[in-house]
């Protein structure tokens, strides 16, 4: 009975090869010699597998017979990993591609049910368990197995239901490899939490623009300026910056507008106004990327408003120290690391040099050459930072050539890698040459008295 029809069908499709412009169920029927009901029910079925196409003209059905890629040059010609099998999982065909996966051969596969298939490389348990779920319609799902020496392959697995030339019906599975695009996936979802970690866990405030629209801000930003994150992304970054520093940022708006990337600003320090009414100084740096059809800022704001104090009070100890150092009748000199940094106004009076060739002098070009060894001598001991303050009486020598005793002290401090040297010195000349005469006239008494 199969064989007879077997027969009916191959003999309905050798007609319409014989009449390519198609023939109706009436004509067919009456070339077969059968009744026009047991004729149709062979064309359907071969209407459902595909071996015959149907074209409608009014009331009539018009059959020709459908050109068909034979499935094996189909599945020869596919990247894709294919497998057909029928209603009991039995393997009807597969493709190279499968078989280079499962490490098997074709008579291994072939008519064997899929739960039973044993490869090599391959655990195919994560197949026959996707399989286990039938569906009448096309399904998708993503499959993932381990292979031997490969590691974690991925697969999009595509179901299709399937109609053989007997009318029996079956599925198609199809796997694409999609593990390369899955962990490209998996690695820029990893990049993106190690960046927000950093956004997250940096002091400097971080805002991202894309296409003029806020799309990223962390949390420092929120610290400094007081508003909280939805607040932020509504806004228009100008409203943050005080109005007396408007003008500042004009230059990052009107690059802003370009489609042009590259640096829109170079570093800027303005004020910003928080929510909550306080004034910040911040340091803002403004760059800008273009990554396709996106225009990419990055805002960074760095709240310098403790430095600028910090700097302000220094300053101010700086000048007190400055006009301290210029109203006493001492001379002041400060070596950082054999280099002249400072000299109050009184050593340029005393020595007759400006304080610019002072800088450009060695430290014992003001040491007269007979006292020049003692003055090494204690420099050396005072820059080793393990003396206490050392007390000398040494001459100066001036820019005119004169010679003037002076008075001082050396003292010698460490911080880090600089070692600051301070000298302070008073002018004795005066003293020193009454201490002269005086003794130039104690020594002619002397004399005198020898003779007397």
């Amino acid at each position: 009975m199969m064989h007879d029809y077997q027969q009916e069908l191959a003999q309905i499709k050798d007609l319409l090869k014989e009449n390519p412009e198609g023939m109706s169920v009436t004509d067919i029927a009456k070339a077969l010699k059968k009744n026009k009901n047991t004729t149709g029910r062979y064309l359907d079925i071969l209407l459902i597998s595909g071996q015959v196409d149907m074209r409608t003209y009014g009331m009539a059905k018009v059959f020709t017979l459908s050109q068909r890629v034979p499935l094996s040059a189909m599945l020869s010609c596919s990247k894709d990993m294919i497998m057909v099998l029928d209603s009991d999982s039995r393997i009807i065909e597969i493709n190279d591609m499968f078989l280079e996966l499962l490490h098997i051969g074709r008579k291994e596969a072939t008519g064997k049910n899929i739960a039973y298939l044993k490869s090599p490389d391959v655990d195919v348990h994560e197949l026959v368990n996707a399989l286990a779920v039938r569906s009448s319609e096309e399904t998708e799902r993503t499959l993932s197995f381990m292979v031997k020496g490969v590691g974690e392959r991925i697969f999009k697995q595509k179901s299709i239901p399937t109609v053989f030339d007997d009318g029996a019906k079956g599925f198609t599975l199809i796997l694409t490899d999609v593990t390369g695009d899955i962990l490209r996936e998996r690695e820029i979802r990893e990049w993106e939490e190690r960046f927000r970690m950093m956004a997250e866990n940096i002091r400097d405030a971080l805002l991202i623009i894309e296409n003029d629209k806020c799309t990223f801000v962390n949390r420092s930003l929120a610290e400094i300026t007081g508003y909280t994150f939805e607040e932020l992304w509504a806004m228009d970054l100008r409203a943050i910056i005080a109005p007396e520093d408007q003008s500042k940022m004009e230059p990052f708006f009107s690059h802003n507008k370009k489609s042009v990337p590259g640096p829109a600003l170079a570093d800027l320090q303005c004020k910003i106004l928080r929510k909550d009414g306080v004034y910040r100084d911040v340091f803002i740096r403004v760059t800008s990327a273009r990554h396709g059809e996106i225009l990419y800022h990055f805002v960074i704001l760095t709240d310098v408003t403790e430095l600028r104090t910090k700097d302000a009070a220094l300053v101010a100890s700086e000048q007190r120290f400055r006009m301290m150092a210029d109203n006493i009748q001492d001379a002041v000199v400060i070596i950082e690391n054999d280099q002249f940094v400072y000299a109050n106004r009184r050593v340029c009076e005393m020595s007759g040099y400006t304080f610019e060739e002072l800088r450009h002098k060695d430290t014992t070009a003001l040491i007269t050459p007979e006292t020049r060894l003692m003055m090494d001598e204690l420099y050396r001991k005072s820059i080793a930072c393990t003396e206490p303050p050392a007390k000398f009486q040494s001459w100066m020598l001036c820019k005119n050539g004169e010679k003037r005793c002076i008075y001082g002290q050396i003292n010698s401090v460490r911080h880090e890698k600089t070692v600051s040297t301070y000298i302070t010195m008073t002018d004795v000349t005066a003293f020193a040459q009454r201490e002269q005469e005086l003794r130039e006239q104690i020594a002619v008494l002397e004399k005198r008295l020898e003779k007397a």
